[in-house]
């Protein structure tokens, strides 16, 4: 019978980066995979940058702008 693998990975996290500046985007992800919340900057929601928009297709969100702010899951 094979062994269960359990695998670990240490991420050293430095304080200063957990910073949020005015341009920066949060998404929240469940254990899942699901999209639970996600933070945009007003000023960028005319046009997000297109990696932006790459992650919010992967989510089924086509249209950011048609969004409610409220939680996902």
């Amino acid at each position: 019978m094979p062994k269960e693998v359990e695998e670990h990975i240490d991420i050293e996290v430095d304080e200063e980066d957990l910073d949020f500046d005015d341009g920066d985007y949060g998404f929240i992800i469940d254990s899942e995979g699901n999209l639970k919340h996600m933070m945009i900057p007003e000023t960028l929601m005319e046009d997000p940058p297109k990696e932006i928009l790459k992650i919010l297709k992967i989510f089924g969100i086509k249209n950011l702008h048609t969004f409610d702010d409220r939680t996902l899951h």
